[in-house]
């Protein structure tokens, strides 16, 4: 029986409880086998590190655990998440509250590319695990450096079996990137100076400075 094909927003606001618990308690099987997950957020955080108190923008935030651990164990002084999925929002706003970091960070309910920044622009913008499912990544990334003040990471899938099996799997669109790929979406944006790529298992991490 065929899949129904659904958006990625409905497809995420109903995993949002599982998501948030694989971030919170990671079983050996998630530890080993999608380390990538958690490779990307620590690059991340060495980013985080390398400036002095930096503002945050966490683009595809979800549940909130990286952009809490992020407020916990990086020098940030403020993290604001952008997810489209409502219940994504919840937990988060739960989440920070239970951390005792709501004064630290706020979430908005929305479309990163729809959003209203206005003038407003963070030293750092992150978006992990979001360019699976962009289907403009041209726009997208362009949209990242025009509201980043120092720099931005952005995490990207690569073909193969894994990609394959997500494919099969996912009820809504996954996308994947080669390093050729990557560069070419980077040089379109001029303000960017320097790019930093580390490759893993299941992609790689790009670092973008200004």
């Amino acid at each position: 029986m065929l899949k129904k094909k659904i958006s990625t927003k409905e497809y995420w606001n109903d995993r949002s409880h599982k998501f948030a618990t694989f971030y919170e308690n990671p079983s050996k099987f998630d530890l080993i086998f999608r380390k990538g997950i958690f490779r990307r957020f620590e690059r991340a955080l060495i980013v985080c590190n390398s400036f002095n108190t930096p503002t945050v923008l966490d683009i595809g935030s979800g549940p909130g655990i990286n952009s809490i651990n992020l407020l916990k164990h990086a020098n940030v002084s403020h993290v604001t998440g952008i997810d489209f999925a409502p219940k994504m929002i919840n937990y988060a706003n739960q989440f920070a509250k239970q951390s005792s970091m709501t004064n630290l960070c706020d979430f908005i309910e929305g479309d990163f590319m729809k959003h209203n920044w206005r003038n407003n622009k963070f030293d750092i913008s992150i978006a992990l695990g979001v360019f699976d499912y962009v289907d403009n990544p041209e726009d997208f990334i362009i949209k990242m450096a025009k509201i980043s003040n120092k720099a931005f990471v952005i995490s990207w899938p690569k073909n193969g079996i894994r990609m394959l099996l997500r494919r099969i799997r996912y009820t809504c669109p996954v996308y994947y990137y080669t390093e050729k790929k990557i560069y070419s979406l980077h040089n379109q944006c001029p303000s960017v100076k320097e790019i930093e790529l580390y490759k893993g298992s299941a992609g790689w991490v790009s670092v973008a400075y200004m």
